[in-house]
């Protein structure tokens, strides 16, 4: 076959090759010469490569593919973010559920991507982008919706836990993510097709730019904007208004304007329902919340949230235990502690009772507490990690005058124990010890590893750590350098205790973190608190792994008092910390509680590398947790 060429001179987009019996209207009215040997090098003569022309959808100005592109990419990154935090309440928040949100947000660009440039080769682009974004903003609404039914209504609880996390991150991000993937591809085909080939890399890398300009503005305005004043629901509907907007934009020319007109309401209907929705639930929260503190019987709502902080969903359920109201804070789907508000005195769950040995302990060796001492000295206690403040609110109740320090990272927590679990604050925000004499309790909203650092020498009797949860570790209050932290700012005598989840013997964050104690403490000790007789100790459970200047006296713990435990209440014996062997030596097995469940801990504990700022694999020791 003899190919032509016709019409002016090349670099046109609208130049073309054919056959001598090309049925277009150009080629019948121009004149075509074939090429050949002499020829075939001129450069006005070389052929251009053919990109299926416009039509009358395309983009006339830049602006308009620009909007749209950076619109998506902003879009993508909202929902990323604002993702993790809808389903923190199923899956938490971890280092395996932002991998998770993370690779199936860029798995589902990425097939978008394929997806959108083989469409726009076949199909006219104007019609695929705006179906697009306008399916992506219809789900986007729909991602409150489906979080909710897989984290309330308990919806594949029964699979595994990793298998649980991927589901429900597909289910919620995947769809729109391909949807919105398609844009990037879809503009570049429709812009280009008025333009020459020499301007493919100017404008490919214009889009590129405003894309991640799109995607940073997303990045930063969902962290410290939209989610602390809006909410995350609120954020999903302002996104998909965002993406309605845009899918009319993509699409000018259409003729179908009574289809366009109702989808747009209808989905602009729904997102302000969503918005409205978020702040009427919120309200019932906040009104159930108030009657419960006041004396009524009403139950919570089951809305995923009373507050929504710039870090979790906080929310609290309420249970009565004889005549006393309890109070359980929840971040994301982490119990963080249970108080009743009239009665700080009462310690309720295995976990606090221990802890709450550990700071009778200090004040024996400490302050000189003597048992049954109705009025025990005041110590200096530091609480990294404040939740619902029990510990805290105990100290205060049975050793008045005590000069307490809590650092909690978010001050919503902090609010909300504050306005219902009865906590009071003994002076402002953030007061260091050395800032007058004070007593009672004083917040400190930072991060501990930095706010120990302010703390003054050998200042406090006990140090409780409290900051750990079943999913999510702050593996930077593990390590060696840290515990040397705590170590600085106790007293010789002091002791320092720390709320453990894990599971032994099959566990190794708990070795881990008892060979970072054991490397600055000269002694540690590990107490279980899970209930006597129990077959299986190799199950998630709270450990409290505690180190002083002195080993835990298994007989004294056994028989000391702590003060105003039950007062008196029934259902609310205590239940003692039952003390785990170090090693196989025959005193070790006389003074072990646990010899025949749990094995020792130092023989593992030695043969796992101590946690470092360097090297702390905290998520992969705990990787069980979502594999198994």
């Amino acid at each position: 076959m003899v190919l032509y060429r016709t019409g002016r001179a090349s670099g046109t987009m609208s130049d073309h090759w054919c056959n001598p019996h090309c049925p277009s209207q150009h080629n019948r009215q121009t004149r075509s010469r074939p090429v050949t040997k002499s020829n075939v090098h001129d450069p006005i003569e070389m052929p251009v490569p053919s990109i299926v022309p416009p039509d009358s959808r395309q983009f006339t100005t830049p602006w308009r593919a620009f909007v749209i592109v950076a619109g998506s990419s902003f879009s993508t990154l909202v929902l990323e973010l604002v993702m993790g935090r809808v389903l923190a309440p199923a899956i938490g928040v971890s280092l395996y559920t932002w991998t998770a949100v993370i690779g199936v947000v860029l798995g589902g660009i990425a097939l978008g991507n394929d997806i959108g440039g083989r469409l726009a080769r076949r199909l006219s682009p104007g019609p695929i982008l705006e179906w697009a974004l306008l399916g992506s903003a219809a789900w986007t609404l729909a991602i409150a919706g489906i979080a909710q039914v897989f984290s309330i209504d308990d919806l594949a609880m029964g699979l595994p836990p990793l298998v649980r996390l991927m589901v429900l991150v597909t289910a919620c991000g995947f769809l729109p993510c391909i949807l919105l993937g398609t844009t990037g591809p879809l503009v570049t085909h429709q812009l280009m097709a008025t333009r020459d080939l020499n301007d493919a890399g100017p404008v490919v890398g214009r889009l590129n730019a405003v894309g991640t300009a799109g995607s940073i503005v997303g990045a930063f305005g969902t962290g410290f904007v939209f989610v602390p004043l809006f909410g995350t629901r609120t954020t999903l509907a302002l996104v998909a208004v965002t993406l309605t907007m845009l899918g009319l934009a993509s699409n000018p020319s259409s003729g179908r304007r009574s289809v366009r007109t109702g989808i747009t309401v209808g989905l602009w209907a729904v997102a302000a329902w969503v918005v409205v929705s978020a702040s009427f639930t919120h309200a019932i929260e906040v009104d159930a919340a108030s009657r419960r503190l006041s004396g009524g019987r009403d139950q919570m709502a089951s809305s995923p949230c009373l507050v929504e902080s710039a870090y979790s969903c906080i929310r609290i359920d309420w249970s009565s235990v004889g005549q006393d109201d309890f109070g359980t804070m929840r971040l994301d789907r982490a119990i963080q502690g249970r108080t009743a508000p009239d009665a700080p005195r009462l310690l309720l769950s295995p976990i606090s009772q221990a802890l709450g040995d550990m700071i009778v302990s200090a004040g024996i060796t400490s302050a000189g507490w003597a048992d049954a001492d109705p009025t025990p000295r005041p110590l200096h206690a530091l609480f990294i990690g404040g939740g619902s403040y029990t510990l805290p609110r105990y100290l205060e109740a049975i050793a008045p005058g005590s000069r307490i320090d809590v650092i909690e990272l978010d001050p919503d927590v902090t609010a909300v124990a504050m306005r219902w679990l009865g906590v009071r604050l003994g002076g402002p925000v953030n007061a260091l010890p050395t800032d007058g004499d004070r007593s009672g309790i004083i917040a400190h909203h930072a991060d501990a590893r930095q706010t120990i650092r302010r703390l003054p020498d050998a200042y406090y009797d006990v140090v409780i750590g409290d900051a750990f949860s079943d999913f999510a570790v702050p593996w930077h209050l593990t390590t060696v350098e840290f515990t040397r932290e705590v170590h600085r700012v106790l007293r010789p005598d002091g002791r320092y205790a720390v709320n453990v989840i894990d599971g032994w013997p099959g566990g190794r964050f708990l070795p881990a973190f008892m060979h970072s104690l054991e490397v600055v403490f000269p002694e540690a000790d590990v107490l279980a608190t899970a209930v006597p007789g129990m077959e299986e100790y190799d199950l998630l459970q709270n450990w409290v792994a505690t180190a002083g200047s002195v080993a835990i006296d298994a007989n004294r713990l056994a028989s000391q008092v702590r003060p105003g435990l039950s007062d008196g209440r029934t259902g609310t014996e205590p239940s003692r910390g039952r003390l785990v062997a170090r090693d196989v030596r025959p005193e070790e097995r006389e003074r072990s509680d646990t010899w025949a469940e749990a094995p020792p801990w130092r023989p593992v504990a030695r043969q796992v590398p101590a946690l470092t700022d360097d090297r702390a694999p905290v998520d992969w020791y705990l990787a069980s947790r979502v594999t198994g």
